[in-house]
C-alpha cells in the first residue's frame, strides 16, 4: 500500500511540474535573496516585441500578463538600476508583484532592457545602451505601440509603478501620458534634487559605512576609489569630466560614464504635469530622503494629488517591508475604485 501511495504521489507531483512548466501564463514568484531566483522559461504567449524607432536596432522585448476580467488597466512596472555584474531579466521583477496587480484586476507589462531577452544576456549590447533616457524612450515606444495595437480587453488606461531608478522614469511617463494614466506608485525613486546632488549624498554615506572597495581594501584607504568623493571640489570636477566624456569604457562607482552623463542631464520633475493620484514611498533612512521630502512638498505646492508614505524605520528597499507593500496596494485599490 505504501509503495502504491508513493507511486501515485510521484505521478501527481510530476503532473504538477509539467503543468507549471507548460503554463501559458507567467506565474507569480517571490524571492528572498537574488541567489534564490530560479531559472524561468517565459511562456511564448506572454512574450511580445516591437520595433525601436530606428528599425536597424534590436527589437524591444516586453512581457504582458492579463487578468481574468475584461475592461482592465495595465500596470507598467519599471525596475531599479543594474551594474555590469548584475544584469538580469525584468521577468523576475514582473513575477514578484504580479499577483498583487492581478488580484486588483489589472494586467502587468514589463520591458526588457537593450541586450536582454529572458535568459539570454548580451552584456555589450546592454552596457552600450544603458541609460535612463533609453529606458524612458523604450517605454514610450511600447506605450504608443499599445495605443495603436490595443490588447483585447484593455480599457486603454495605465498604472505606472517604478522602483528606485524606475522612479524618475515613471514620473516622466506620468507627466507625458496624463490622459491615460490612472495612478502612479513611486518607491524610493521620487526625488527633487539632481543626480549630481543625490549621488554626492550617497558617496558621503559610503565613506561613513566604509565598505571594501573593488581593490579589496577599505574605501577610505583606497586613494583611487575615494579620491573623487572625499572633497566636493574633486567630485564636481569628476562629474564635469563625465559629462564631457559620456563613454561606456570608463566607470564611476560601478556605472559607466555614459550612464552617469545621461543621469546628470536627465530632466527634473515638472510638478504641474502630475495630474493623477501619485504615491511616494520613501524610507527615512534612505540617503535620498531629503530629496523625496522636497519632491512631495513642491508637488503639493502646485496642487498635485500626492500621498506620502514616509517610513521612519525603512531604508531604500521597500521590497523588504511587506507591510508597506500592502499599504501601497491598498492605496492603489482605492484609486481604481474611484475610476469606476
Amino acid at each position: 500500500m505504501r509503495v502504491l501511495l508513493s507511486i501515485l504521489l510521484n505521478v501527481v507531483f510530476s503532473l504538477k511540474l509539467v503543468s507549471a512548466s507548460e503554463s501559458n501564463e507567467i506565474t507569480p514568484y517571490k524571492f528572498t535573496n537574488r541567489e534564490d531566483i530560479p531559472s524561468y522559461n517565459i511562456p511564448p504567449s506572454s512574450r511580445f516585441k516591437t520595433k525601436r524607432l530606428d528599425e536597424n536596432t534590436a527589437d524591444i522585448i516586453y512581457y504582458l500578463s492579463k487578468p481574468s476580467v475584461n475592461n482592465y488597466p495595465i500596470a507598467i512596472m519599471c525596475g531599479g538600476s543594474s551594474t555590469k555584474d548584475n544584469i538580469e531579466s525584468i521577468i523576475h521583477f514582473h513575477r514578484y508583484f504580479l499577483k498583487e496587480f492581478l488580484d486588483l484586476g489589472a494586467g502587468v507589462l514589463t520591458l526588457e532592457q537593450w541586450g536582454v531577452d529572458g535568459n539570454k544576456i548580451n552584456e555589450k549590447g546592454f552596457m552600450d545602451h544603458y541609460t535612463r533616457s533609453q529606458r524612458l524612450k523604450d517605454h514610450k515606444t511600447v506605450i504608443n505601440h499599445l495605443k495603436t495595437n490595443p490588447p483585447k480587453g484593455w480599457n486603454e488606461k495605465i498604472i505606472f509603478f517604478g522602483v528606485s531608478e524606475g522612479g524618475p522614469i515613471v514620473t516622466s511617463l506620468t507627466e507625458d501620458y496624463p490622459e491615460i494614466s490612472i495612478a502612479t506608485m513611486n518607491w524610493s525613486g521620487a526625488g527633487d534634487w539632481s543626480w549630481r546632488e543625490e549621488l554626492w549624498i550617497f558617496t558621503q554615506q559610503l565613506l561613513v559605512e566604509n565598505p571594501e572597495c573593488l581593490h579589496h581594501i577599505k574605501l577610505s584607504d583606497c586613494c583611487i576609489c575615494s579620491e573623487d568623493i572625499k572633497a566636493r571640489k574633486n567630485y564636481d570636477t569628476r562629474m564635469n569630466i563625465i559629462i564631457r566624456n559620456p563613454n561606456v569604457d570608463q566607470n564611476f562607482l560601478g556605472m559607466s560614464y555614459k550612464y552617469h552623463a545621461d543621469a546628470l542631464l536627465y530632466p527634473l520633475p515638472d510638478y504641474k504635469k502630475i495630474r493623477t493620484p501619485f504615491l511616494v514611498v520613501a524610507g527615512a533612512q534612505d540617503t535620498i530622503i531629503q530629496s523625496s521630502d522636497a519632491f512631495v512638498q513642491k508637488a503639493k505646492n502646485v496642487g498635485a494629488n500626492i500621498t506620502y508614505l514616509r517610513v521612519p524605520d525603512m531604508d531604500h528597499y521597500v521590497r523588504k517591508r511587506p507591510d508597506i507593500i500592502q499599504k501601497s496596494f491598498k492605496w492603489l485599490e482605492s484609486c481604481l475604485k474611484n475610476t469606476k
